[in-house]
């Protein structure tokens, strides 16, 4: 696996390329880095190149000190390692970043597969907002390690965590989120989306979709998810069961089951 650095303007992001063939861009959501794709980057690189990064505050990636797109972000790490037709695959925020690129750039991405993700311009839920700016109040008054302890035994956020029966996908969970790079290190305000927003765009993408949500996750993600499926014409969705926010950490195999499936039914369409 290569791991190297793409330098921008004002920053860097932290990336990894492994496997052969058609590309797949993997994308993090909040609270998560490049790492949490693991099981998934040693699955698929069996069939695909495989492209992982931590997007701009996270993990290895610089930390914003301007306004930035991570639209803008993406497409400089494609063009600097000369991708044509990608697949996107993004988790939560990572779900919103690819709608966004694929809006931008239509040309660019051959597929999406959409994990419990968010849609710019889609308001969350106040409590989810205020539970959201209490984590950026608790690193001010107490510190991030111990923000982050309070965010993981916070009951509003345990949707985001695997159950205790589930030893080892709740372990590596703790583990993302305890990297103190991936918690609450810039203004969200920095960050800048697509414009107009996507919530009213959706229509307008034409490639094969794959929703995937979870029956434990937050209400709001799984009306989200609901919301693409009814608004992107060549779109399904798939509900894992007995999961929260990140089911292919909770249920590994069944979610790259279900990707390699998806991808391997496209090929053979075209």
């Amino acid at each position: 696996m290569a791991r190297d650095y793409l330098n921008l303007n004002d920053g860097q992001l932290y990336y990894t390329v492994s496997g052969k063939g058609d590309s797949v861009v993997l994308i993090h959501g909040n609270f998560n880095d490049s790492q949490i794709w693991n099981e998934q980057a040693a699955a698929l690189s069996t069939y695909y190149k495989i492209i992982r990064y931590d997007l701009r505050g996270y993990g290895l990636s610089s930390t914003p000190k301007s306004s930035f797109s991570n639209v803008d972000d993406l497409k400089a790490l494609i063009d600097s390692l000369k991708l044509h037709k990608v697949t996107l695959i993004g988790s939560s925020l990572g779900g919103g970043v690819a709608i966004d690129f694929t809006l931008t750039y239509p040309d660019l991405v051959q597929a999406l597969i959409l994990v419990s993700p968010s849609i710019n311009g889609h308001p969350y839920p106040r409590n989810m907002m205020w539970q959201g700016i209490k984590n950026y109040i608790l690193v001010r008054l107490k510190g991030r390690e111990k923000a982050i302890e309070s965010f993981i035994t916070n009951d509003y956020w345990q949707y985001f965590f695997p159950s205790e029966k589930k030893e080892e996908a709740l372990r590596r969970v703790l583990t993302n989120v305890r990297n103190t790079n991936n918690f609450c290190r810039f203004s969200p305000n920095l960050s800048v989306p697509a414009k107009p927003y996507a919530i009213s765009r959706l229509h307008e993408i034409n490639i094969p979709t794959l929703i995937i949500i979870a029956d434990q996750d937050h209400p709001f993600n799984i009306k989200t998810a609901e919301t693409l499926h009814q608004n992107i014409k060549q779109s399904s969705k798939i509900m894992m069961e007995d999961c929260g926010h990140l089911p292919f950490i909770e249920e590994p195999h069944e979610f790259n089951h279900s990707v390699l499936e998806f991808l391997l039914n496209r090929s053979t369409d075209r």
